[in-house]
């Protein structure tokens, strides 16, 4: 028994480690960084009320918007603001369709696949094809510049067309065009939603009685007036003074005006951009020396160019008016064969050779027919042979091209120069050839005809040979400029020091500038995006250096600012509240000095507030655009007596009513309360949208990721 028990007690022991071992497997691999689950809980770019947004289900809807984008306007993939563009675009609508979406389940509110086909193909279509300029434009008429459906209609066929196509370019539009119509789609069945959330929003205000007499009474008088203004600008700022507690004050009542949407940080930061030394620009002109003389001395320059230049030489002919300006003073009193320069110019040295001069048609009228293309050489002569022959029998060259490419449209005639001629080397023969020649030439492995349809009358023209040479930014510049930054954080890489050392240096310094995960660069800066996201993850008071292309980016991180609401201390907050009470203070002072002096006369309140008299008519209290004081006036204020002095809401007044009546009209409850509701509805459905986003709980996380 007793060995029965010590087995007992050390397979209690093994199980006992087992276990240990099997949870210590657990937990590593569930706090593991590659863990799956633990991905997808920190993989959240943005948050509506909880709902999260992974960071690729973002990208897809970035991916699809850049689609119809690029399908509507063309290629957008080196545009860096576009990208910035489309990922806030994006961004707001996923934010306002996951809002609208969770209050429209618990209304009851749906838009459903039978009245989505109606906003389509009915007559009853969908605003968004009229709102949206995109879509709007997607969809116009190119003549009438509207919305038309027959458009919309083909485009559909063409989509939803099932017959397989042969051509990897017809496939790739056909794919490229349905997710395009994917976007569309999402933004019919989402405006849809908004109109009816908005209606609904909009119909719940029902005006009373006693609402529908005052606005009645507020309407029926009409002032005339005469005034007098003397602007708060007219005293200096430093003539009042403002104190803390005031400012508390006046800020804890103005809380809500600087409400923030995330987490802000402040960073000090100056930028230093990285250009040629001198050594640089000395190595540049000495090798511009020798290209000159090569210049000077070949008779053929291409060569020449071509070793030195970082723009191809054309050997073609440019007309005088069509030159630079530089190169057209040289021109003027050079003989062919003079070389200009070497000269700086910006950051690239420049010289020009003298070639050539003619007198020739600056541009010519081409009419174009491209041969089909797969057939034997042969045959495709044959065709090219049979079709100027039908040209040169009295059929028309451009009803023929357009006969063979009826998709082409108004793409096979244009006035062409001689150097966009030369991009596809058929310059010399376009040029050399007579008014009405059809040419039959080889283009980038296709037989195209051409013909010369027109030739503008001769001008002067020269050809020029141009070397350009960029002074480009030495790996020693580069180095010196990055050992100088770097020195500068070792010796100021603290928030007490950073400015102060900044200024020393005479950098161009920003200091605390308040920064948002919105912000796309600094100062406009392409490529700054990465301070911003270094910003919001990492500490404050650390410092950082950004090697950009051409610029340097050293900035520290000051502070960051958390809570519901902008600070008193955030600069922007601090000025706009002691503006308003520096006006207020003003207004006091000012009316103080002008009642002292007992003024009786709009006249005297003229000379005695440096100003003019001036007129106003016809204002009631529910004119817009006027100064409040004046609609406050029109009601209570008689005529024939002065108003003065008041404060205003860019200055103080001193008032005079010329002339004030009522209007007759009977009282109609009915029609004033459906105006009210008009009104009421009208500014409801503009402001739902914006009060059901604010109520949300909205968690912005993207510049943890980018």
């Amino acid at each position: 028994m007793a060995v029965l028990q010590k087995i007992r007690n050390k397979a209690g022991l093994l199980i006992g480690v087992l276990g240990l071992a099997l949870l210590a497997f657990v937990l590593s691999d569930l706090f593991s960084s590659s863990n799956n689950l633990l991905r997808k809980f920190q993989d959240r770019a943005f948050s509506v009320d909880g709902d999260a947004v992974s960071t690729g289900d973002y990208q897809k809807r970035i991916e699809q918007y850049e689609v119809f984008h690029e399908f509507l306007y063309g290629s957008n993939k080196s545009n860096e603001n576009f990208a910035v563009e489309s990922r806030e675009k994006v961004y707001r609508d996923m934010i306002e369709e996951m809002s609208i979406d969770k209050e429209a389940d618990k209304l009851g509110l749906s838009v459903t696949p039978d009245e989505l086909s109606e906003l389509v193909y009915s007559s009853n279509i969908s605003s968004v094809f009229m709102v949206d300029q995109d879509i709007a434009r997607m969809f116009a008429n190119p003549q009438t510049g509207q919305f038309d459906q027959a458009i919309l209609t083909n485009f559909l066929a063409f989509i939803q067309d099932n017959t397989p196509v042969s051509s990897p370019e017809q496939r790739m539009q056909k794919e490229t065009a349905k997710i395009a119509w994917a976007y569309v789609n999402n933004k019919i069945k989402y405006q849809r939603l908004k109109e009816k959330y908005s209606a609904l929003i909009g119909g719940v205000l029902f005006p009373n009685e006693e609402e529908a007499k005052a606005a009645h009474n507020d309407s029926k008088y009409n002032a005339d007036f005469i005034y007098v203004t003397q602007p708060y600008s007219a005293l200096p700022d430093s003539s009042v003074s403002v104190s803390d507690s005031e400012m508390k004050a006046l800020y804890d009542k103005r809380r809500k005006n600087f409400k923030l949407d995330s987490e802000l940080r402040t960073i000090s930061y100056y930028i230093k951009d990285v250009t040629p030394s001198d050594k640089d620009y000395a190595i540049v002109e000495n090798q511009m020396n020798t290209a000159v003389e090569k210049l000077k001395a070949a008779t053929n320059p291409a060569a020449i160019v071509g070793e030195y230049s970082s723009t191809p030489y054309y050997d073609v002919f440019i007309a005088n008016t069509a030159l630079p300006a530089d190169v057209k003073n040289f021109i003027q009193s050079a003989n062919v064969g003079d070389v200009f320069g070497p000269m700086r110019q910006g950051q690239s040295y420049v010289a020009y050779k003298y070639v050539d001069k003619t007198v020739a048609p600056d541009s010519i009228y081409i009419q174009q027919m491209p041969m089909p293309m797969g057939l034997e050489p042969g045959v495709v002569n044959t065709i090219a042979d049979s079709l100027i022959n039908v040209v040169k029998k009295g059929k028309d060259f451009e009803v023929v091209a357009r006969e063979l490419w009826p998709e082409a449209g108004d793409g096979l005639s244009a006035w062409v120069t001689e150097i966009q001629l030369s991009q596809i080397n058929i310059n010399k023969q376009c040029f050399a050839a007579a008014k009405g020649d059809i040419l039959k030439l080889p283009i980038n492995g296709q037989t195209w005809l051409i013909r010369i349809a027109d030739k503008k009358p001769a001008v002067p023209k020269v050809k020029v040979a141009s070397i350009i040479i960029p002074v480009i930014v030495s790996d020693e510049t580069q180095n010196s400029i990055d050992n100088e930054l770097n020195q500068f954080i070792s010796e100021y890489g603290n928030i007490q020091d950073f400015n102060k050392g900044a200024e020393s240096k005479g950098y161009a310094l920003m200091p605390n500038v308040t920064i948002s995960p919105s912000n796309m660069n600094l100062q406009n800066v392409p490529n700054t995006r990465s301070v911003i996201h270094w910003a919001f993850n990492n500490k404050v008071g650390e410092i950082n250096k950004f090697d950009l292309t051409d610029k340097r980016v050293v900035a520290i991180i000051t502070g960051k600012i958390e809570g519901d609401y902008l600070p008193l201390s955030e600069p922007t907050v601090n000025m706009i509240i002691k503006d308003e009470l520096i006006k207020d203070k003003k207004a006091e002072k000012m009316i103080a000095d002008l009642k002292s002096k007992n003024l009786t006369s709009l006249d005297q309140y003229a000379q005695a507030m440096n100003g003019k008299e001036d007129s106003v008519k016809f204002v009631s209290f529910q004119t817009r655009g006027s100064e409040p004081l004046l609609n406050v006036y029109s009601k209570v204020g008689q005529a024939n007596k002065l108003e003065a002095p008041l404060k205003g809401q860019t200055g103080v007044y001193a008032l005079y009513i010329t002339n004030k009546t009522e209007d007759a009209k009977e009282y109609n409850a009915d029609l004033m309360k459906m105006q009210l509701a008009q009104e009421s509805n009208y500014i409801l459905r503009q402001s739902a949208l914006y009060v059901l986003r604010e109520k949300m709980n909205i968690v912005d996380n993207r510049v943890k990721f980018w």
